[in-house]
């Protein structure tokens, strides 16, 4: 694959987050060496939230509004002559009715294309923002916890020892919950008992995962936090201000008994931003009050510096490689969660990107991919967990429906169907699944799930008896020299009933022999 070539002169680029309350924006210089120069950050208020919230879709108002936001910010582009652009949409278009049909509308109206993006992606690009600022306190605590309170959900993410733990989105927005019915038209101190009870509940699900009493880290992000930030630590165009956490729960005290007018007059707010500030501070507090935290760390960072650390990265071609890190961390938690046999799930997932990597020139498969088995690798068992029987289609049900970080849905559906086929069938045109998948995705799910067979029946016992295999291609046999080995017939025995799929993809039988032990 060649390598793109990295540009001599500086790259103008834009980053737009449209929002359940606001449209914001970013423009920045990109230099040939990824370094970003932020040239201007125009932010204009939009009710998106506040229609799909009550009414689940966007009124005709709320739609001439964002026409307009979005001609001004392509004009502001055009002005600074922007070469390269990302637009993305969070919780509100998420959840849309009339989503599909408004993104035409935009398109056709302004040019522009909004790429609706889901909450997993949302918690990728908030942790490079975040990390980017406070990688190494995130590294060296033993508990951390990433926050941000938006207009339709709250991004959460716990990290153990610098690595993802936990990364969900939660039903927890401050535009959200203004919006609900039992929440209109009762007193103040009514609805902040609802809004405690709702967040309450949702903080009780998260700790029947993940323990935040060891979490000493508490990093804030959003729009709210950083008013706080600015309120209370006045950070002075620093990049990170730190709260203690006395001050912030009685910050959040003093705003939970005040209305919006009082909040406006208070602290000279924008109406919608005083509207959404009670329960974004709320949310926060709570969370904080679970763990051992002694300050709120509040990088002043957006999902819009994600995705322009994004962009760099590919102008500049310097990706950063802790993003395969954190994406193993997480599925290593989810196994954990459902007691994976971890030595046979790692000996498994080595075994089958050894042979990722010998055939590379047979499968065409890149390093995306490779991910991707190597996730399926280390879950393609957690099924064992609800049962033995059938496990691997207990286990293609569990990974769809849980968060595994930094991937997309698409991708996971693929992990779930390779993991779905690494015992017994193999995809058939009555499984309905594997038959829904685009074309391109089930040729990946085939080009996977074959090698992720071979490598389990070589760990059939479980007892990582094929420590080491070299690779071998003999006229129309794929030949595995195990060194050391004297009896690999259990083996044997599971490529005769495994190796069926790899012989149908890759037209060569699977051979397996024994080699003398070297020395």
């Amino acid at each position: 694959m060649t390598t793109p070539a990295t540009p001599t002169t500086s790259t103008i680029v834009a980053a737009l987050d449209i929002g359940a309350s606001a449209i914001r924006m970013a423009i920045a210089e990109i230099t040939p060496r990824g370094e970003i120069r932020i040239l201007e950050t125009p932010a204009k208020p939009v009710p998106i939230g506040r229609d799909v919230f009550t009414t689940g879709r966007i009124s005709r108002a709320t739609r001439s509004e964002v026409i307009d936001v979005l001609r001004g910010f392509k004009r502001l582009m055009d002005g600074y002559q922007v070469t390269t652009s990302r637009v993305i949409a969070t919780s509100a278009l998420r959840e849309a009715a009339d989503r599909d049909t408004f993104l035409d509308w935009i398109f056709v109206r302004t040019g522009i294309d909004i790429e609706v993006i889901e909450g997993i992606e949302e918690n990728r690009l908030t942790f490079s923002a975040v990390q980017d600022v406070v990688g190494e306190k995130l590294a060296s605590a033993t508990g951390s916890l990433i926050i941000e309170v938006g207009g339709g959900s709250t991004e959460v993410m716990v990290l153990k020892r610098g690595e993802i733990e936990l990364s969900q989105t939660l039903p927890l927005g401050a535009v959200r919950m203004q919006q609900r019915p039992e929440t209109q038209d009762v007193g103040p101190l009514a609805k902040r008992r609802l809004l405690r009870r709702e967040i309450g509940g949702a903080i009780e699900n998260i700790l029947r995962q993940v323990d935040l009493k060891g979490v000493t880290c508490f990093v804030a992000i959003g729009s709210d936090m950083r008013f706080a930030a600015r309120t209370l630590a006045d950070p002075k165009g620093a990049r990170l201000a730190a709260i203690p956490a006395d001050k912030f729960k009685s910050f959040a005290q003093d705003i939970g008994k005040l209305g919006v007018d009082d909040l406006v007059d208070r602290f000279s707010l924008p109406f919608a931003d005083a509207e959404t500030l009670t329960p974004s501070m709320m949310i926060y507090s709570m969370f904080m009050e679970n763990t051992a935290a002694g300050e709120a760390l509040v990088p002043m960072v957006s999902i819009r510096d994600g995705l322009l650390l994004e962009m760099s990265g590919i102008i500049s071609g310097r990706r950063g490689d802790d993003f395969p890190r954190q994406v193993i961390a997480s599925a290593k938690a989810l196994g954990a969660k459902f007691h994976y046999d971890e030595k046979h799930a790692l000996h498994v997932t080595k075994l089958a990107l050894r042979m990722f990597d010998e055939l590379h020139e047979e499968h065409s498969l890149g390093l995306r991919e490779r991910l991707m088995l190597e996730v399926a690798g280390i879950l393609h068992d957690i099924g064992i967990f609800i049962g033995n029987t059938a496990h691997h289609k207990h286990a293609r049900y569990i990974i769809s429906e849980s968060d595994i970080f930094g991937l997309r849905k698409s991708e996971k559906e693929i992990i779930a169907n390779v993991v779905r086929y690494h015992r017994k069938a193999t995809p058939r045109p009555t499984h309905i699944e594997y038959m829904s998948m685009p074309r391109a995705e089930r040729v990946v799910v085939s080009k996977l799930a074959s090698l992720l067979r071979v490598a389990d029946a070589l760990d059939r016992a479980h007892l990582q008896r094929v420590k080491d295999a070299t690779f071998e291609r003999r006229g129309d046999a794929f030949v595995i020299h195990v060194p050391g080995a004297e009896d690999l017939s259990v083996e044997r025995g599971g490529l005769k009933t495994k190796a069926d799929l790899f012989e149908d993809v890759y037209g060569m039988t699977v051979v397996l022999e024994e080699a003398p032990a070297v020395g």
